[in-house]
């Protein structure tokens, strides 16, 4: 008998996502996040720029691609770093199943550009929740290395174009504890 797995709802998968940093040996492809990116694109986007697009790397060979041009960025920066480190990086992002880089188109006007970052930002977390009710884990990476002009040359980026984010994506090994939260409580306030 088949059981029907109901979807998680809205505040579920609010409440209940987690950073994943530790994935099983299960692939993940692009067959995968295509529709999940399909929906995740619905994100509230002003005036409907839409500014952003997407690289994808699922196979070993893409993985090996980004390995290599991360740990050049690496170097660049830390000329003094042991193999070791660079070793643990190669081992760590060569476990990654999937990592997805969301590239923001950046306009001109700063009102604009702002307001297109929001919108990327929003479709992220649309990605991440429908990725979670897929029992797909991520973790949505930052740093120094998206605004490396090298790296974004590197990777194929145009001149009005960054990145936004690294997803490292897989599925879950394990799952990490709720990190509580502020009370709203203390933060929300009647304007006077």
């Amino acid at each position: 008998m088949n059981k029907q797995v109901e979807a998680l709802t809205v505040r579920d998968a609010v409440r209940y996502r987690r950073s994943i940093r530790q994935f099983k040996e299960k692939a993940v492809t692009v067959e995968q996040l295509e529709p999940l990116l399909e929906d995740a694109v619905y994100a509230p986007n002003h005036k409907l720029t839409e500014p952003w697009r997407f690289l994808y790397a699922t196979t070993d060979e893409a993985k090996a691609i980004f390995i290599e041009r991360f740990i050049a960025y690496f170097l660049r920066h830390n000329p003094e770093a042991k193999e070791e480190k660079i070793n643990q990086y190669r081992e760590y992002f060569s476990k990654v199943p999937a990592l997805l880089f969301v590239i923001l188109k950046e306009d001109e006007n700063p009102v604009v550009r702002n307001d297109d970052f929001a919108a990327v930002s929003a479709l992220i977390q649309n990605f991440q929740l429908l990725a979670w009710d897929q029992g797909i884990g991520m973790v949505w990476k930052s740093g120094r290395i998206l605004y490396d002009q090298e790296f974004q040359q590197e990777m194929g980026l145009k001149e009005n174009e960054r990145f936004a984010a690294i997803l490292h994506i897989g599925y879950p090994k394990e799952v990490p504890m709720e990190k509580s939260r502020q009370k709203v409580s203390t933060l929300l306030k009647e304007l006077q």
